[in-house]
């Protein structure tokens, strides 16, 4: 009898610390997920002032070069920062 209770509450704690850690998982992949769309939006705020100004077609392609190494950059950051997630199961 005592055995079977020590085994319901082992599984109620086990229940409890791997929804605290979903909780916790899901608050860091939001975190991630906002972060990544508000530097996103920045990126092309940047990049329509950019259009905006230029008066030629070598500034529309200058405009665009540094648009699309920036996203590629915040690209690749962020899949470091979701796999490093993952690595933390």
């Amino acid at each position: 009898m005592k055995s079977i209770k020590i085994t319901l509450i082992t599984l109620l704690l086990g229940a409890t610390l791997l929804s605290a850690n979903a909780n916790n998982k899901f608050a860091e992949k939001k975190e991630i997920a906002l972060t990544h769309l508000t530097k996103k939006i920045e990126l092309l705020n940047v990049y329509k002032s950019c259009l905006n100004s230029t008066t030629s077609t070598k500034g529309m392609k200058s405009c665009r070069q540094t648009f699309k190494a920036s996203r590629e950059s915040l690209r690749a950051d962020t899949k470091s920062k979701r796999q490093a997630l993952k690595a933390t199961k």
